[in-house]
């Protein structure tokens, strides 16, 4: 058998292909060394997908996970004013359900001028039946359906009265006093109006719930409670707590708590402050989820922006979830992100989206779900090829549940582009990218299947040392937010998170509150939750509360390992009874380094050695990977988001026997090509810029099956030239006029004025014949060049792919072509933007919203009439790659 050609041999059969050259009459090869360059950096996508059969639904072991609506992509669906009917609540729950949409956050909003007559109280006999009606068609359609416990955001509304409203913090006399925020909920619905609730309330949001008793038992499968966005810092309560929790009174400080004194004691009086309203908010949190479980409902809640340990908020619900904001610049080629379509600040941490999965995998929670595309881009300039990274980037960071942002709802007889919400992502059934949306759903729903399937396999635990951020003299509350990083920026804590993931080490993020409740088996420690981790890293920590060492060492007693970054923490955090407390740390540091299961080092690839973890060593310059243990091995998502391709031999982390590899974008499965080096199990792996696969690995046993086909370019690539047919097929305002045409451009600059403005679909069509000279090719890779924005391909009237992310390549067996005669057919669609823009230079009113009505991503009035027109359509070159077959070596799995 021939051996695999590494990545440079198949840079040079690409430079010199076998044989004499071969290019047929109608064909042309066009020689722009740049267009030349980015196609041979991103051929080495196609050939992890080309001629994979695939497998037997019977053949489990090389089969995906069933696809259930809890697998499939949700979306947090407004309902503008509450102005909704059940005719108009099913056809846009079935036009979801067959978008591959598996369930719903209803999330009530302002309303919309010239619909007054149509709005429905929130929580009124009315709208409790239109709640009842989508739940009844949720169970037809096996659509799920979650509500916010609120209108807009956050809890607030008519029955909260001046003795629970949110309250800041003032100095009044001298004496530390209170007054209201003034904060009503934001962009509330109609019965939802009025003032934001007290958060640090116990007595508060207990009489706010029994505002919804009244709604039947179990009607959703999750009540909903968005990110922290309340004004207040203060609660009556506070000092009492206060006093019971540090064992001594805040009023007696109030020089200190404003700010005067020694830095020192300022930031302890400060810190034991913070802790008090974390705990006091953990009670309100604890408290809904109370509510929740024994009103029939799972509890899903966004920790960040809380002024709290995020850790211990995250896991008091039953499904954590996190968000993004803003968008990533990712350095794929070919992957679009221009400065004025986005806010130039906001982008999504995956270190801090690991708060909410590593306190899922801590208490053991199924699900992590994710806020997802939120301001993604400027309105109608979000495409899925744009969506599909900051995807990849949460499945990578721990998170298996995405709930879009969002879907508004709107009638079928509002004129388009109909309801909106104020913020994108629009992900509805009137922007034309809905038409192409189910080859994402489909793609994010298989991803979901394994990474909720099994458990996960991380090795170490970090500590998160929340006191070394609570010790500041500066300001009151520490609010912890996905919007801005600077609470984590540059700590020891994030650098360590940062180094692990680039060690391809995997590590869950662990509070004082978790390690409490943690226990030791064997040599490992056991989480909460049940999960079995070698060891507990402090990344450098200054401050400890001593509680939390004592517990270290009596898991280190019982043979846990214990990692520690430059030093032991040699402070205690606040104030109260400083120094008992420093001497019971003094003490437990003692007797940590003599248990002998300590290891003090600088560097955090020491101390990831010195635990043995088990590292995968492959990643790193975007390559990213997480790994989830199954009953008979492990799954492996991989995806690269950088400029970095693999094409080689990958050692993995955990040995094996057999490695299966699934594409999730096509759904196609086969055995990789594997072998054993020096005790550890190596799988040839090759994947692009832009792609994501997953490993399945079996600890025993050669998994029988299709063998995943590797292959390499046979040819240089060849332009196909001739005639294009271009026929406008759905969309709006109108259809445009058909267009013939040797060169592909957008169709903006080929096309008539209806194409300036048209939205929708065409359908681009040309004939030609096979080229004699390359009929020993195993296959073809076809390559559309740059697509504005989603493509459907078929060949001889037979469908063969598509492509609506980098790298836009669709691949077919040689088989498929003709001698003669070939019809190859195309249909992209294009953004909402150009149609957007029309309105508005025609000055069209279609922004009617109350309340914020519709802003830009930089929450200025929005105008569309300003932009240039988006290019749009199949903008090429177009060109057919020969591809060639590769096979393993002797010896060799696969």
């Amino acid at each position: 058998m021939s051996r695999i050609i590494s990545g440079r041999s198949w840079k040079r059969a690409i430079a010199r292909p076998p044989g004499p050259p071969r290019r047929p009459r109608d064909f042309t090869f066009n020689g722009s060394k740049l267009m030349h360059s980015m196609l041979l950096v991103c051929l080495l996508a196609l050939i992890t997908l080309y001629s994979v059969s695939m497998v037997r639904a019977e053949d489990s072991e090389l089969s995906w996970p069933a696809i259930t609506r809890q697998s499939r992509p949700w979306t947090r669906w407004w309902w503008p004013g509450n102005a909704v009917d059940p005719p108009n609540l099913t056809r846009e729950l079935e036009l979801m359900q067959q978008a591959g949409i598996g369930g719903v956050e209803i999330t009530p909003i302002y309303g919309v001028n010239g619909y007054e007559h149509r709005q429905i109280p929130f929580l009124s006999p009315q709208w409790i039946q239109m709640l009842q009606h989508v739940a009844d068609e949720g169970k037809r359609l096996d659509l799920g359906v979650d509500m916010a416990t609120c209108t807009g955001w956050p809890f607030g509304g008519p029955m909260v009265g001046p003795e629970f409203v949110d309250k800041l913090v003032i100095r009044a006399d001298g004496q530390i006093g209170s007054k209201p925020s003034g904060m009503k909920v934001k962009r509330a619905a109609p019965g939802g109006e009025g003032m934001v609730l007290n958060p640090y309330s116990l007595r508060g949001i207990e009489h706010y719930l029994k505002s919804f008793d009244h709604l039947p038992g179990g009607i959703v499968r999750a009540q909903f409670h968005d990110s922290f966005e309340y004004a207040g810092n203060w609660c009556d309560e506070l000092p009492d707590r206060f006093k019971q929790m540090h064992g001594y009174d805040l009023r007696d400080h109030v020089a200190e708590f404003f700010g005067q004194g020694d830095p020192d004691t300022v930031a302890r009086v400060k810190s034991d402050y913070r802790q008090t309203l974390a705990a006091m908010h953990l009670d309100y949190i604890n408290a809904w989820v109370k509510w929740c479980h024994e009103h029939g409902y799972l509890a899903r809640n966004q920790a960040h922006g809380a002024p709290g340990n995020l850790l211990d908020l995250y896991s008091a619900a039953d499904i954590p979830e996190t968000e993004t904001f803003g968008s990533t610049p990712f350095s794929i080629p070919g992957f679009r992100r221009t400065r004025e379509d986005t806010d130039g600040k906001n982008q999504p941490n995956p270190i801090i989206s690991k708060f909410a999965s590593s306190a899922a995998h801590v208490t053991g929670r199924q699900l992590a779900s994710c806020e997802t595309l939120t301001w993604l881009r400027e309105h109608f300039k979000v495409s899925l090829a744009m969506a599909k990274p900051e995807i990849d980037q949460m499945f990578l960071a721990g998170i298996n549940h995405v709930i879009y942002h969002g879907t508004c709802y709107s009638p079928q007889d509002a004129p388009w582009p109909g309801w909106l919400f104020y913020a994108s992502s629009e992900i509805n059934p009137r922007d034309p990218l809905w038409r192409d949306l189910p080859l994402m759903n489909a793609y994010v729903a298989r991803c979901q299947a394994i990474l909720q399937s099994g458990q996960p396999d991380h090795d170490l635990l970090l500590y998160w040392p929340v006191q070394d951020n609570w010790h500041d003299p500066d300001k009151f509350e520490q609010r912890f937010t996905v919007h801005g990083d600077q609470w984590l920026s540059g700590r020891p804590f994030e650098q360590a998170s940062r180094e692990l993931t680039g060690l391809g080490c995997g590590h869950d993020y662990i509070s004082d509150a978790q390690i409490a409740q943690c226990t030791n088996d064997g040599d490992a420690i056991k989480a909460p939750g049940g999960l079995r981790y070698r060891a507990l890293l402090l990344p450098r920590v200054q401050k400890i509360p001593p509680q939390t060492m004592q517990k270290i060492v009596e898991l280190a007693e019982g043979g846990a390992m214990v990692l520690v970054q430059g030093a032991l923490p040699l402070d205690v955090p606040g104030l109260g009874r400083l120094e008992q407390r420093r001497a019971e740390l003094k003490r437990s540091n003692e007797v940590l380094m003599r248990s002998g299961r300590v290891v003090v080092e600088d560097s955090i690839d020491s101390l990831v050695r010195a635990a043995k973890a088990r590292c995968e060593r492959f990643v790193g310059d975007g390559i990213g990977m997480i790994r989830r243990a199954h009953e008979r091995g492990h799954h492996y998502f991989i995806a690269s988001l950088g400029r970095r391709h693999v094409d080689g031999w990958v050692r993995l982390g955990v040995p094996c026997e057999s490695v299966a590899i699934m594409d999730p974008m096509s759904g196609r499965i086969g055995v990789a090509a594997s072998r054993k080096r020096d005790g550890a199990t190596e799988v040839y792996l090759q994947i692009e810029p832009g792609q994501s696969l997953i490993l399945r690995t079996f600890a025993a046993g050669n998994v029988q099956g299709q063998p995943w086909r590797y292959t390499r370019a046979a040819g240089e690539p060849i332009l196909l030239t001739g005639r294009w047919h271009i026929e406008f097929i759905e969309g709006g305002p109108s259809l445009p006029q058909a267009i013939n045409t040797d060169r592909l451009a957008s169709w903006t600059d080929l096309g008539d004025e209806q194409a300036r403005r048209f939205a929708g679909t065409a359908r681009y069509r040309i004939e030609f014949d096979r080229p004699a000279t390359l009929r020993w090719v195993d296959g073809w890779a076809l390559d559309l060049g740059d697509v504005r924005e989603s493509a459907r391909v078929m060949l001889n009237g037979r469908p063969i792919g598509a492509a609506w992310a980098v790298p836009f390549h669709v691949l077919f067996d040689a088989a498929e072509l003709r001698d003669a005669g070939n019809v190859l057919e195309i249909e992209v669609t294009n953004l909402a933007a150009n149609r957007i823009r029309d309105l508005d230079l025609r000055g069209v009113q279609w922004r009617i919203f109350k309340e914020i009505n519709f802003v830009n991503i930089n929450y200025k009035p929005f105008d569309a009439s300003r932009w240039d027109l988006a290019p749009s359509g199949l903008l090429g070159p177009v060109r057919l790659v020969p591809l060639q077959g590769m096979e393993t070596a002797d010896g060799d799995r696969g």
